[in-house]
């Protein structure tokens, strides 16, 4: 089984907030009907109304294997922005490649002026971590990771259905 990196949105209420929390968690899994058995497990007595929003998938090796040379490390950063016109943060996530993690928030920055870098996660070493590595094609590029929005709230065992 080819197993794949998600990033995921895991929505739901936390103890003393008014209005629902947002949180991205990074995890494998070898598909979609696996990951969300996996999150329902993980998150589903984390918060009440406990849901999944999306995912982010990303594609994996079969096995760790070493990143072509000249091949930078596949970033992705998280973008904030505050509004007098609102009273959240607008939040952002671009995919990058750089060699490493300051030249990737540098770029990050050029490249969404007004916007302020909250996060900047190297994926490779995140996949590195699981013991994997990212697919890369013949010219050592990453493929367009792949957004999916589906809302799916979880089962709270806590709570009656």
């Amino acid at each position: 089984m080819v197993m794949k990196l998600y990033l995921v949105e895991i929505g739901g209420m936390r103890d003393g907030n008014l209005f629902e929390s947002h949180e991205v968690h990074a995890m494998f899994a070898g598909s979609e009907e696996q990951l969300i058995r996996d999150c329902q497990a993980r998150f589903a007595n984390a918060m009440r109304a406990a849901h999944l929003d999306g995912w982010i998938e990303i594609e994996l090796a079969d096995a760790a294997q070493p990143r072509p040379a000249g091949a930078g490390s596949f970033f992705i950063a998280e973008l904030g922005r505050n509004s007098s016109r609102s009273v959240r943060e607008e939040h952002d996530y671009r995919f990058l490649t750089a060699n490493s993690w300051k030249d990737a928030v540098q770029q990050a920055r050029r490249d969404a002026p007004g916007w302020h870098v909250d996060a900047c996660i190297d994926l490779d070493a995140l996949a590195g971590e699981g013991g994997y590595s990212l697919h890369r094609d013949l010219f050592g590029n990453v493929p367009t990771p792949q957004a999916k929005s589906r809302y799916l709230r979880f089962l709270d065992a806590r709570q009656p259905a």
